[in-house]
């Protein structure tokens, strides 16, 4: 009887060790597998929302697209002269982080179910096994950009775009840790196709941190 014991409790304690050092093992070598995985989703879904935001807005905001942010000027048929409706472009940005702000608070209170299998990062092992939640929050205010471009757009014709650039950082919840990630995501607001030269010359009567670039480099 007592060998008896004696071998159950052995074996109860190599039990222990291995399950031990199996966790030992996935912790070390899968937990930043795991980590990296479930930043990626949780960036993946930030960008959408954040993207959604954009394109609700501008489906709710009134105006005439690019008329209503960029005056331009020209003389003899010829654009001399770009100028930012900087109080239009301004409302624009605050509406659209203010967008963006509320969809990601919304989705991380709700968070993103992912199989464990695919956040175990082995191929066999996508879309398998228990389902778990990632969930996540807004870790300070989104912020507003304005970029413009300019692309060839045939002979004697420039296509220019006014570009909304919507910056955020999230915390990742993970168990025992949390992690703060910077999410990104871009869309056109605006585009014109100026025929002849671009102007060279930009001008905004509001100050200089509400200046929206519109000269092309070189």
């Amino acid at each position: 009887m007592k060998r008896r014991r004696k071998r159950l409790f052995v074996i109860l304690s190599l039990l222990l060790v291995l399950s031990a050092g199996v966790l030992v093992f996935i912790n070390i070598n899968l937990r930043p597998v795991l980590v990296g995985l479930s930043a990626s989703r949780v960036q993946a879904a930030a960008a959408r929302a954040m993207n959604d935001a954009i394109l609700e807005v501008l489906r709710a905001e009134e105006g005439d697209g690019y008329g209503s942010l960029v005056n331009v000027y020209e003389t003899n048929g010829k654009v001399y002269l770009l100028q930012a409706n900087s109080t239009r472009l301004n409302t624009l940005s605050a509406d659209c982080a203010n967008e963006a702000q509320s969809r990601i608070a919304a989705l991380g209170e709700q968070g993103i179910s992912v199989p464990l299998g695919t956040l175990s990062g082995i191929p066999l092992l996508s879309g398998i096994g228990p389902r778990i939640t990632l969930y996540f929050t807004p870790a300070g205010a989104v912020n507003a950009s304005f970029e413009s471009e300019f692309r060839s757009a045939g002979i004697n014709q420039t296509l220019h775009r006014v570009i909304l650039r919507l910056t955020a950082s999230v915390r990742v919840i993970l168990p025992g840790e949390s992690h703060t990630l910077t999410v990104e995501a871009e869309a056109p607001v605006a585009e014109n196709i100026i025929v002849g030269d671009v102007p060279d010359a930009y001008t905004n009567v509001a100050n200089e941190e509400d200046l929206l670039n519109l000269i092309p480099g070189d």
